[in-house]
């Protein structure tokens, strides 16, 4: 029998990217428990903002946040990964001194702001703004000016990451190197089984490299209804319907079947 692990995205992958809906994957994953599948946040989402969906969901798995840049195992105290924030928000804004106001991020919004860029509950807004190691960005201007910051960013040994929503700006990890390092370490937080089956569920280009390590990559439909294109010699599967309910397909199509 195939021992399958999930690891997903949440916004536009598991959750509606416009509701936040969920409808109907707590029961799946109740299912996927009683298989003993692992099932991994992972996620461009704070770990505050983890923390409550891992709740929200009754997992006990460890969670990935801030796109790799954080890992939570039980309750245990956080591993940063990625730069500190105050860092991050310190080049960026001697960046913006230089070259103007080409852009705006989670540090320059009130939690109001957050919410209407979001379309959070303020609840949420707030876990949002809990960022430890990355720093969401609106641009403002013309394509020039994201190159320039671009390059900037790399002689900070810093990138920039395009999201559903946001541009990323980060230390140089992502969801597929933190989660080489669960699994590489996967007898100490995923139990005794070491050889697993890896689906990975996800939309945006922030995703890339999580889907083309997976052995199985389902890749949802975006906001407009594009599908990211993956060079990856693994099983590709495109969701055939949005968020909550393609995850729900994809997941009873590879998964459960296979645990039967």
């Amino acid at each position: 029998m195939v021992s399958w692990l999930i690891s997903t995205d949440l916004d536009g992958t598991l959750l509606n990217h416009k509701t936040y809906d969920y409808t109907g994957i707590v029961a799946l994953l109740a299912k996927l428990e009683m298989q003993a599948v692992p099932v991994i946040l992972n996620s461009s989402k704070t770990l505050a903002e983890l923390t409550k969906w891992r709740q929200t969901l009754h997992l006990k798995w460890p969670v990935i946040g801030e796109n790799g840049g954080v890992i939570q195992v039980d309750q245990s105290p956080p591993m940063l990964i990625g730069r500190p924030i105050n860092e991050i928000r310190a080049f960026l804004n001697r960046w913006r001194d230089h070259h103007g106001q080409l852009f705006e991020g989670f540090g320059d919004w009130s939690v109001e702001q957050v919410i209407k860029h979001t379309g959070l509950s303020r609840e949420d807004a707030l876990n949002a703004q809990q960022r430890l190691v990355s720093e969401p960005i609106l641009w403002l201007a013309e394509p020039p000016g994201l190159v320039l910051l671009e390059q900037a960013l790399a002689q900070q040994g810093l990138q920039l990451q395009k999201g559903g929503r946001f541009y990323h700006v980060m230390a140089q990890h992502s969801k597929a190197s933190t989660l080489k390092i669960l699994l590489k370490n996967s007898d100490r937080y995923l139990g005794d089984q070491t050889d697993w089956h890896l689906l990975a569920l996800g939309d945006g280009e922030n995703d890339r490299a999580m889907l083309e390590m997976a052995e199985v990559a389902v890749v949802m439909p975006d906001a407009s209804g594009q599908y990211l294109s993956l060079d990856s010699n693994n099983q590709i599967y495109q969701a055939q319907q949005s968020a909550p309910q393609g995850w729900l397909d994809a997941v009873n199509r590879w998964v459960l079947k296979e645990a039967e």
